[in-house]
């Protein structure tokens, strides 16, 4: 019985503190790719978990240092990104995946590039923020 009432005392600040995923996490999610595309180190610490890891397009899985290292190569610059075919899942109050389709235009010391891919980022509600805990990308053909 004290448990029950402890927990009916507690209830209004847990939910209280629980996020509100469809929309904080999806300004969370546009700040983030903000973040990768102007390079911005410090936003992307502070977006990235600890135990973040990447599955990248070839397969190959990486963490944290490798992600932010890839969105900081010198000469690699990017342009504004269009998200096509945007998905949003809720996982619970604390976790959700957004994601989309993308076409990531930018140059590398000058030289035009395109890369196509679908992505998706897990975010979990981690020490009062939204934290990416996941990346998967796929590539995509050219439509």
């Amino acid at each position: 019985m004290r448990h029950l009432l402890t927990a009916a005392l507690f209830a209004p600040l847990l939910i209280a503190a629980a996020p509100a995923p469809d929309t904080d996490v999806r300004s969370a999610a546009k700040a983030f790719d903000q973040a990768q595309l102007s390079g911005d180190k410090a936003a992307l610490e502070r977006f990235l978990a600890q135990d973040f890891i990447i599955v990248r397009g070839s397969g190959k899985q990486v963490g944290r240092e490798d992600f932010i290292a890839g969105w900081l190569t010198p000469g690699v610059t990017f342009e504004p990104l269009t998200i096509f075919d945007s998905v949003f899942v809720p996982l619970g109050p604390q976790a959700a995946i957004v994601g989309g389709r993308v076409e990531l235009r930018g140059a590398e010391n000058g030289k035009p590039f395109v890369e196509r891919f679908h992505y998706s980022d897990v975010f979990a509600w981690r020490d009062g923020r939204w934290q990416v805990v996941f990346v998967q990308v796929t590539p995509t053909p050219a439509s």
